[in-house]
């Protein structure tokens, strides 16, 4: 079952398929990538009735690029259409929206969001008969043209074949195969005003690769009617882990107290502390995980933190690059102030919330992140604050402190941290 499920992945890599109409009007607001505006549109007008008039312009501060379908970047603006009459038979049609016109005394007018990289025309009809077409375009300029959406980022996706064309792409890797064995499967979507494929069909397009072989495809550019081969290539790894393990080391600062039988105040200052730190995180889907982490500082006082926590992502923003999770879960803390005072060794029940910024400062596959867990009881102190930075090895401030009955603990310091092994 699993060798033609293959199969049948494997001939999708060679054969693009089409989607429906993009919805540009409800999209989220992506991020400027390209630098156009409303001065790079030029609009057409093929009027088939001379009767009436027809007006069109863009609303100049309308210009987004809005993500679509999860992945891909496309432009849209907003457009303005006027009637020279006020006769309520006509009706103007965009891809599946059909708009009545508002009247004033004299002229007729509606507003609606037009995308810019789909071949698609605004129809204007006076009950059946059609009266004009308007389409918008960009102009020929000598701005960035190509597209590669940050979701390719991992997969150094290259496009062989443009010729001063209009090209967005994105990516998303979907897991396949059993438990264990998972592999990548390699999804791509891409769209041009000026490209379409042969076989027809509406964009977006889509490709999937298993390997790191090519995706040939036929296409034909519509302004000059000329055919010619698009080749994308991509890089997918061998396999795809769902645990993932790191570890990490630093000087630290370890400052801890005690109280001692007779009230007097005890304390241990080492400015500099070797400290040790293993991170793991299984994904169980692409917005849950199960987190742990385990810091351990010894000098004359002895410090370890451990915990265990589900993973769960409530919000995003900035173009789906800025991610917030909860943290649930459970921690162990051990403390000895010194050889001769008992230890401090039981569970407790902090509790987190984490941000994580994926491609930081435009700069490919680099993280910020940083979190806080806080006590949820009031017999227990306790605050654990981070920001990490990095792409492969990662650097991290981190402040631990900790407190109950007489003893106290604080460290803080900077380490560095490095990927391990992936399993399962």
């Amino acid at each position: 079952m699993l060798k033609q499920f293959k199969i049948l992945y494997y001939f999708l890599c060679f054969i693009p398929v089409t989607s429906q109409a993009l919805d540009v009007k409800n999209a989220a607001i992506g991020e400027n990538r390209i630098n156009y505006s409303f001065n790079d549109t030029q609009i057409k007008i093929t009027s088939y009735d001379k009767k009436y008039r027809v007006w069109a312009k863009v609303e100049p501060s309308s210009f987004d690029w809005v993500r679509v379908q999860s992945t891909l970047l496309v432009p849209r603006v907003r457009v303005k259409i006027k009637l020279e009459t006020t006769d309520p038979s006509f009706s103007l049609h965009y891809k599946t929206t059909t708009l009545n016109f508002q009247q004033s005394q004299k002229n007729s007018y509606t507003e609606l969001y037009y995308s810019l990289f789909e071949r698609k025309k605004i129809e204007i009809y006076k009950r059946n008969k059609l009266i004009a077409t308007v389409a918008v375009n960009l102009k020929d300029s000598s701005k960035k043209k190509v597209l590669i959406d940050y979701t390719c980022s991992r997969n150094s996706i290259e496009i062989i074949g443009l010729e001063d064309e209009h090209f967005s792409i994105g990516c998303q890797t979907r897991r396949i195969g059993s438990y264990g064995k998972e592999t990548p499967m390699l999804e791509v979507k891409w769209i041009s005003p000026e490209l379409k494929i042969i076989s027809g069909g509406a964009p977006p397009y889509h490709a999937a690769f298993l390997n790191k072989r090519p995706v040939n495809i036929e296409v034909l550019n519509t302004i000059t009617n000329k055919t010619k081969t698009l080749t994308i290539k991509s890089k997918i790894p061998k396999r795809l882990h769902r645990l993932f393990t790191a570890y990490g080391f630093g000087p630290y600062a370890l400052h801890t107290e005690r109280i001692n039988k007779n009230d007097k105040k005890l304390t241990k200052k080492a400015p500099i502390a070797p400290a040790l730190f293993f991170y793991l995180n299984y994904k169980i889907s692409e917005g849950t995980s199960i987190r742990g982490f385990d810091a351990a500082i010894f000098q004359e006082s002895k410090f370890n933190n451990a915990g265990l926590y589900l993973g769960s992502d409530f919000g995003h923003a900035l173009d789906n690059k800025l991610y917030f999770t909860t943290l649930l879960g459970v921690q162990y803390l051990y403390f000895k102030f010194d050889d001769d005072t008992p230890e401090v060794s039981e569970p407790i029940f902090p509790q987190g919330v984490e941000f994580m910024y994926r491609h930081a400062f435009d700069i490919p596959n680099y993280i910020i992140s940083g979190g806080i867990f806080l006590s949820t009881t009031n017999d227990i102190d306790y605050e654990n604050i981070w920001i990490r930075w990095g792409k492969n090895y990662f650097w991290e401030l981190n402040l631990i402190a900790w407190g109950k009955d007489n003893f106290q603990a604080k460290t803080w310091g900077l380490s560095v941290g490095f990927p391990f092994k992936g399993f399962l």
